[in-house]
């Protein structure tokens, strides 16, 4: 259970770093924290982290009203690792400083690679089995309830919160604020990114399991030592 805290743990601070370079590429923020940024936006004297602790929290509500009695109280630790995901931020936000990219073609280069950062972070929290993201934790309820791949609903989900954010925008700021092509690019790819990566990882896995079957040895998962298997199986 500590190698899967301690993955979690890891995935939520990789996540973080990834949102930090998708804001610095300056092509529009990440569909999960558009909403939260436009809000800020339009009403300023409210800050942009605690717009993110109430959309996290309605997040969780959410997933309450998908599962029902299927939701497990120990789930309720996601509002604290919101609190460490905005530190993260934070965190890595000030470790970046004044780095940004200069021209056009080189945000679209940030946006990229801050795209696959948040997408191993995700599969990060997702194997590790434990308590996720409020966002990643929304993904994974609609996926217990429909069956769907993980990351074609992740796709759906960052639309999804692309439009409201554009919605809120538009009636809280009066213009398009907050959101830019690069959110919408997030929102179609980071899903798919994700999908590639759990293929690996499931690949992985496999080989794993079937050394550790010649050897004669109990398998267990390639990422996490001692925890047996992910949620994800």
């Amino acid at each position: 259970m500590t190698g899967r805290i301690a993955l979690m743990l890891a995935g939520i601070a990789i996540m973080a770093l990834g949102i930090d370079v998708v804001v610095k590429a300056d092509l529009g923020n990440s569909p999960i924290s558009a909403t939260p940024n436009v809000l800020a936006l339009g009403f300023p004297a409210v800050s942009f982290g605690t717009f993110m602790l109430g959309w996290q929290c309605f997040l969780v509500l959410v997933q309450v009203a998908l599962l029902r009695r299927e939701f497990r109280l120990v789930d309720l630790w996601q509002i604290p690792i919101s609190v460490f995901f905005g530190l993260c931020i934070d965190w890595f936000m000030a470790l970046l400083g004044a780095a940004a990219p200069t021209t056009y073609l080189a945000s679209w280069l940030w946006l990229a690679v801050g795209m696959a950062v948040l997408a191993a972070g995700i599969v990060m929290t997702v194997v590790s089995g434990t308590v996720m993201n409020c966002g990643e934790a929304v993904v994974q309820a609609v996926v217990r309830k429909t069956g769907a791949r993980f990351g074609t609903v992740k796709v759906g989900f960052d639309l999804a919160c692309a439009a409201l954010a554009c919605l809120c925008a538009f009636l809280f700021v009066g213009h398009l604020a907050g959101v830019r092509e690069g959110t919408f690019v997030c929102a179609a790819f980071t899903g798919v990114i994700v999908n590639v990566y759990m293929g690996l990882y499931g690949k992985l896995r496999d080989a794993t399991r079937a050394r550790s079957k010649a050897r004669g040895e109990s398998a267990a998962d390639p990422l996490v030592q001692g925890g047996g298997v992910s949620r994800q199986e």
